[in-house]
């Protein structure tokens, strides 16, 4: 399940007409979220992008959890359209974080920072935690894809140990990857003119904007 993003987006290509007069009517319907409304046009997500995992173990023994790897192919950010509805508020507490601008990638824990929307991420999450699930016990991980540099496509790779044999199921968003975008930045601010298109929030729909105009402003 990926998390609530009310935030910005950004599109691979220019978003038409169509389709944005499509986005403006399901904001002004108020009958979806935010994140259904753009993800479900091809929206992504920037910065971090976090999915809820919910297991359950499902065999007469302890099924152990060795690790939750992440498969990532990432590109330079995407530079389509923009849709900047800079986030207000503390970012979201999240629990596992994958840093996608470092080679390897592995699951670390992640802490909120109040000085910085994105988690910041420490350690080698299951080289320190162990997970057994019994029969019908649950767990839920909120596993948070971090970049600052790239745009990313990528899965989720289960490991676990069942009756004493290893084995692994992929974790993909309805059989397409999950996807996460950095902002291009110049001087530490968003770079609007890096973009084909520009709009910026206005109440519940959007409005075209100058990309010489300051992003987030």
């Amino acid at each position: 399940m990926p998390r609530e993003n009310d935030n910005t987006w950004v599109f691979p290509e220019a978003v038409g007409a169509q389709t944005l007069g499509q986005i403006e009517g399901e904001f002004q319907a108020y009958e979806k979220s935010s994140h259904d409304i753009m993800r479900s046009h091809g929206g992504v997500e920037n910065g971090v992008s976090t999915v809820e995992l919910e297991l359950e173990g499902n065999r007469e023994k302890d099924v152990r959890l060795t690790d939750i790897a992440i498969r990532p192919r990432c590109r330079a950010p995407l530079t389509g359209a923009l849709f900047d509805n800079s986030p207000q508020g503390s970012a979201e507490t999240v629990q596992v974080g994958y840093d996608l601008d470092r080679d390897p990638v592995f699951a670390q824990e992640a802490r909120t920072d109040d000085n910085d929307m994105l988690p910041r991420l420490t350690g080698n999450y299951f080289a320190d935690q162990k997970y057994a699930l019994k029969l019908g016990e649950q767990a839920t991980f909120r596993l948070s894809a971090v970049t600052r540099k790239r745009y990313c496509e990528y899965t989720f790779e289960l490991e676990y140990l069942a009756d004493g044999k290893p084995g692994s199921t992929t974790v993909d968003n309805q059989g397409q990857p999950f996807r996460v975008t950095a902002l291009v930045v110049r001087g530490g601010e968003v770079d609007c003119s890096a973009y084909r298109q520009v709009y910026q929030s206005s109440g519940r729909g959007w409005a075209p904007a100058p990309k010489s105009s300051p992003c987030g402003g």
